[in-house]
C-alpha cells in the first residue's frame, strides 16, 4: 500500500520528464538537427468539422530522420551564397539570389524590407524568404556537398522535407492541430505559442456608412507584423521550433507551403494549413532534413 502511494507521488514527475524530454542528435550532425524517431504520421486531422465519409485521419509510417531546429535563416543563406562564390560558381550564384521584392508585392508599407530584411545584421537569424523550391534545393545539395567533403564513414543526405516527414516532424505521433498540445494560440500563462496574426476585438470595427463590421488596421495586431527570429517561442517535443506560424515551408513533392506564416490567423497556422508555393513570397521560407546512410 505504501509503495503504490509512493508511485503515485512520483507520477507528476514523471509525466513531467517525459514531456520535456532532451531532444535527441547525432554525431555526424551538427546539434542544430534533431532527431525525429521512426513512427506513425497522422494527415488529414480535421479542425472545426464533423469527420463523416473519408475525412477520419489516416495513418501512415516513416523511418527515422533528422529535422533542422530551425528555419534556414538569412546567415545560413549568405553563407551558401559566400561558398559560391568563393568557389567561382558565378552562374550558380546569380541563380541562388534571394528575390528580396517580395515584400513590395505583399504590403506597400513594408517597402523597407526590401532593402533591410536580407542584407542588414539585425536579421541575420531570421528565416530567409523570397526563394523558390528550385533554389531551396540547390541549398539542400550544397549542404550535401560540403558534409561530403568531410570524408566520414557514412552519407548524408540533406533535402527538402516531404509533406508527410514536415508533418510528422511537426506532430509526432499525435492527432493535434498545432505543434503543441491543446487547441489554444496561449499557453497557461497567456504568453503567445506562435507568430501569426492575431485578431481580436481591438480589430473589429462597424463601419456605420456601409452597416457592416469590417477588420482594420494589422499594424494593430499584438503579434505577426513580421517574422520572428528563427529560434523563437517554444519548440514541440522533438525540439523543433516554429512549426506553425512564423514563415509557412517548403515541402518536396507539392507546390505548397506548410504550417502557414506570420501573415496568417490562427485557423491557418494549423499544421496541415497550406499556401500555394509557386513563387517566392515574404511568408514562406524552408528547413532541411537530413538522412543518414551508412
Amino acid at each position: 500500500m505504501k509503495k503504490n502511494f509512493y508511485f503515485l507521488l512520483l507520477l507528476p514527475f514523471l509525466f513531467a520528464f517525459a514531456k520535456n524530454q532532451k531532444p535527441q542528435h547525432s554525431k555526424y550532425l551538427t546539434k542544430h538537427y534533431v532527431k525525429v524517431p521512426a513512427g506513425y504520421v497522422f494527415t488529414n486531422v480535421q479542425a472545426g468539422v464533423l469527420k463523416i465519409n473519408n475525412l477520419n485521419p489516416i495513418k501512415d509510417s516513416l523511418p527515422e530522420f533528422f529535422m533542422a531546429a530551425t528555419e534556414v535563416t538569412n546567415f545560413q543563406w549568405k553563407e551558401f551564397l559566400m561558398y559560391l562564390k568563393q568557389e567561382g560558381r558565378m552562374e550558380e550564384y546569380r541563380d541562388n539570389i534571394l528575390d528580396t521584392t517580395v515584400w513590395r508585392h505583399l504590403l506597400a508599407y513594408n517597402e523597407p524590407f526590401v532593402d533591410y530584411y536580407y542584407q542588414h545584421k539585425a536579421y541575420s537569424e531570421y528565416p530567409a524568404v523570397g526563394m523558390t523550391l528550385k533554389q531551396a534545393q540547390a541549398y539542400a545539395n550544397w549542404l550535401t556537398e560540403i558534409y561530403a567533403l568531410k570524408n566520414q564513414s557514412v552519407k548524408i543526405i540533406f533535402s527538402i522535407p516531404t509533406k508527410k516527414q514536415w508533418i510528422r516532424a511537426a506532430r509526432g505521433d499525435w492527432q493535434t492541430h498545432y505543434p503543441w498540445d491543446g487547441k489554444y494560440m496561449r499557453n497557461s500563462k497567456g504568453a503567445y505559442l506562435t507568430n501569426f496574426k492575431n485578431y481580436d476585438a481591438a480589430n473589429i470595427h462597424y463601419n456605420t456608412e456601409i452597416n457592416k463590421y469590417e477588420v482594420i488596421s494589422m499594424s494593430q495586431c499584438m503579434e505577426g507584423t513580421i517574422t520572428a527570429p528563427a529560434k523563437s517561442y517554444y519548440p514541440n517535443k522533438f525540439g523543433i521550433y516554429n512549426m506553425s506560424g512564423n514563415v509557412a515551408e517548403l515541402v518536396s513533392d507539392d507546390t505548397v507551403a506548410m504550417g502557414g506564416s506570420w501573415n496568417d490567423t490562427g485557423y491557418d497556422v494549423r499544421v496541415e494549413s497550406e499556401q500555394p508555393a509557386t513563387q517566392p513570397k515574404s511568408t514562406i521560407g524552408f528547413r532541411m532534413v537530413a538522412t543518414i546512410e551508412d
